[in-house]
C-alpha cells in the first residue's frame, strides 16, 4: 500500500494510503481548507529499483510497473519438466 503525499496551496500537507498504484489519483480534497491538494514527486522505492552489475561497475536503475509485474508471474511460474 504506497503512501503518497500531497500539498494544498494553504501549504496543508495531506498523506494518504492507496491500495493499488493504479488506484492513485493527482489531486485530493485538503481536510484544512477544502481545496484541491496536489500530488507532490518523491524518491522512488526500493521495489522500483534493480541493481544491474557488468562486472565493471553495478548501479541501481529503475524500471517501471509492468517489469516488476512480469518478474513476479516469473517467479511464481514453475518451469520444471514433468
Amino acid at each position: 500500500m504506497p503512501l503518497i503525499h500531497y500539498l494544498c496551496g494553504c501549504n496543508h500537507s495531506v498523506k494518504k494510503f492507496h491500495r493499488q498504484v493504479t488506484d492513485i489519483p493527482a489531486c485530493v480534497v485538503c481536510e484544512k481548507c477544502g481545496k484541491q491538494a496536489k500530488k507532490m514527486l518523491s524518491a522512488p522505492s526500493s521495489a522500483s529499483k534493480i541493481t544491474v552489475d557488468n562486472g565493471v561497475q553495478a548501479r541501481a536503475v529503475e524500471i517501471n510497473l509492468e517489469v516488476i509485474e512480469s518478474n513476479k508471474e516469473r517467479s511464481t511460474k514453475d518451469y520444471r519438466e514433468d
